[in-house]
């Protein structure tokens, strides 16, 4: 049969089909390649194209950033579609604006020239290995980023020319002095404050809520009622702690491990000495003879540390009495050492002593013998050092098995926790925000609410969550994304038209009293059987009264010929105040600023004029936002 497809295939027909066929993927590939959508814009910014690719690299600019800030914890914040939407929107108004002020600087005439971008690039330090720019990992670097060199460039520049125009805009700006003390003349101000408070509740008799108002409520704030996707798991834990807890170590291998590991549990002898080397090229009698007079004095009863800064060739440690750090075994020369180690008392004196550099005299300052620490002391460290090995080892023995048991038996978790001498463990409907450990971790989370994962409803490959811990989770129920029914909320919603219905009374009622001509606290108040409170003296930060009240009161004009400023605010509660300024006391300001504190403001007012030109370029500009129709024509 094969020798008869063989011959077959070699026939002009057989020839001629393969013939079409090739050619019809041939020009399918080719008409593919030639409809495939260019780089389209995600926005226009008067006229210039701000394209996906360019869109695409400060998201994941951005998304590095991110994560580097928040580690794990950003695969959770990412995983919510809301915020994936937010931060996408964001990193465009950012393009946006950036390709606003470019357009600004251009129009300026700011230019940088090219040799000031290489210099730059140069300098930077991701471009550099031992401290000097390196041509090899710049262009790595840029094919990991997906820029060309000529394109990171001209990024560069741009970034530079924006750069020298911030600066400009920073430097430009300057505070005096007088205006650094009328703001602390505004802070230092006080106010005599009364006021009163009209309680929504009270109005709770007069609310009646009819079922068309729960009915347009309910479709106005309908996204409230959108419940979250909640999963129902199962799950096995394998952790070395946990498997270090239940081995038990004997005394013979605690024994045998502080035999074997002697090094570990004891301190080093640690001895410092002093010296006073005479410099010689190999063996010189007439130094020689120095020395030995130099050691002569010494024994006669001369001062250490004055003949070493006066005669030792040594300088460095001359300037210190001839004194060296800590000796150890192996840093000096052999014969040195061997002199040195040899003094066993503080203050004693070695003979002459020959080395490479010339000829030395070495003191003994002082001198700490080794030690070694008794086992009874280290045996709970050694016990929680072999538990800690053992459960290592079982650890890796296990994740293997339990890898494999848990593929091979894929629709429950009972055999895997057979193999680990566990149970599953098993939750209740949750969603992402009221995971609790271990299932909170981002990569548990993320699996967990994988909608393919959900549909398989088969065991996970083992996660790990730490250290030498490791997760196999399932979804055992999942219960999806709905909007509640109306009957459901019918409560809620009541209760807060409840409220709103009395606030609204409460605004309405004060807007009567405020109405009044010839306001008066007093009769305002006792209208509304609200007691009047007095708060005199009152400073902008700071003091008893409501953070409400205060902050409405120092937005109110002075009184004028002695006539009370008078507004009112909704409070937090739902309540509303009735509030009254009837004097102001100003402080007298007389220190002079300091050019810190005038600096510190001329930086916060340049931050503010920035900001109010972006806007204003923005505001002035011509902006179409296509990212949506992008992102569908890319899919």
């Amino acid at each position: 049969m094969l020798e008869r497809i063989r011959e077959g295939s070699q026939g002009v027909v057989a020839k001629t089909i393969l013939g079409l066929v090739i050619l019809t993927f041939a020009l399918a590939g080719v008409g593919s390649y030639l409809s495939s959508p260019t780089d389209v814009a995600v926005a226009v910014v008067n006229g210039e194209e701000i394209n996906q690719t360019q869109f695409e690299q400060a998201l994941q600019r951005d998304r590095a950033r991110m994560q580097q800030q928040f580690g794990e914890m950003y695969e959770t914040i990412a995983a919510d579609p809301a915020y994936n939407r937010r931060f996408r929107a964001e990193v465009l108004e950012r393009l946006i604006d950036d390709t606003l002020q470019q357009q600004f600087v251009s129009k300026l005439g700011i230019r940088v020239g090219d040799d000031q971008v290489r210099d730059t690039i140069r300098a930077l330090g991701e471009f550099q290995v031992d401290g000097s720019f390196n041509n090899d990992r710049y262009i790595a670097l840029l094919r990991q980023m997906g820029y060309q060199s000529t394109d990171f460039r001209e990024l560069v520049r741009q970034d530079m020319a924006a750069s020298q125009f911030r600066a400009g805009v920073f430097a430009s700006e300057f505070s005096l002095p007088s205006e650094v003390q009328q703001i602390r003349q505004l802070e230092q101000q006080s106010r005599d404050i009364s006021y009163f408070v009209v309680k929504a509740e009270s109005f709770a008799a007069q609310v009646t809520i009819s079922e068309q108002m729960i009915q347009d409520y309910y479709q106005m704030q309908i996204q409230r009622f959108e419940t979250k996707p909640k999963v129902a798991a199962d799950y096995v834990e394998l952790s070395a702690a946990n498997l270090a807890t239940d081995i038990d170590v004997t005394e013979q291998q605690i024994q045998a491990y502080y035999d074997a590991n002697q090094a570990r549990y004891s301190t080093a002898e640690q001895r410092k000495v002093a010296h006073i080397m005479l410099e010689a090229e190999g063996a010189d009698t007439e130094v020689a003879a120095a020395a030995a007079a130099l050691l002569n004095e010494l024994q006669q009863g001369a001062d250490f540390s004055e003949l070493a800064k006066q005669r030792s060739a040594d300088t460095f440690s001359a300037e210190n009495g001839g004194v060296l750090d800590s000796l150890a075994p192996g840093q000096m020369d052999p014969n040195f050492e061997t002199a040195a180690f040899a003094l066993t008392t503080p203050g004693q004196l070695s003979d002459v002593v020959q080395s490479q550099y010339g000829y030395h005299i070495i003191k003994l300052i002082t001198l700490e013998p080794g030690q070694q620490q008794p086992l009874a002391q280290v045996r709970d460290d050694i016990a929680e050092r072999l538990q800690q090995e053992q459960a290592t080892e079982q650890f890796y023995q296990l994740q293997t098995r339990m890898a494999e048991v848990a593929f091979e038996v894929p629709d429950n978790l009972d055999e895997t926790a057979a193999v680990l001498g566990e149970r599953v463990r098993s939750t209740s409907l949750f969603s992402q925000a009221e995971a609790a450990e271990p299932l909170s971790h981002p990569a548990v989370i993320n699996k967990l609410f994988e909608q393919s994962f959900i549909n398989d409803g088969l065991n996970s490959d083992p996660i790990e969550i730490g250290e030498q811990r490791l997760v196999v989770v399932r979804v055992k129920d999942h219960q999806p994304a709905r909007t509640l029914p109306l009957a459901e909320v019918t409560e809620q919603i009541t209760s807060a038209l409840q409220i709103e219905e009395q606030i609204r009374f409460a605004q309405e009622q004060v807007v009567t009293l405020l109405a009044i001509e010839q306001q008066d606290m007093v009769s305002l108040a006792a209208q509304v059987d609200a007691v009047l409170q007095s708060a005199p003296a009152t400073p902008r930060f700071g003091g008893s009264i409501d953070t409400e009240v205060r902050a409405k009161a120092f937005k109110l004009a002075r009184p004028v010929s002695g006539k009370p400023s008078i507004d009112s605010v909704t409070l937090a509660n739902g309540d509303v105040a009735i509030v009254a300024v009837t004097a102001v006391q100003d402080s007298a300001v007389t220190v002079i600023p300091s050019e810190q504190e005038l600096d510190g403001m001329a930086q916060r007012q340049a931050e503010q004029s920035y900001l109010a030109l972006v806007a204003a370029l923005k505001a002035n500009a011509k902006i179409s936002r296509k990212l949506r129709s992008a992102e569908l024509e890319q899919n």
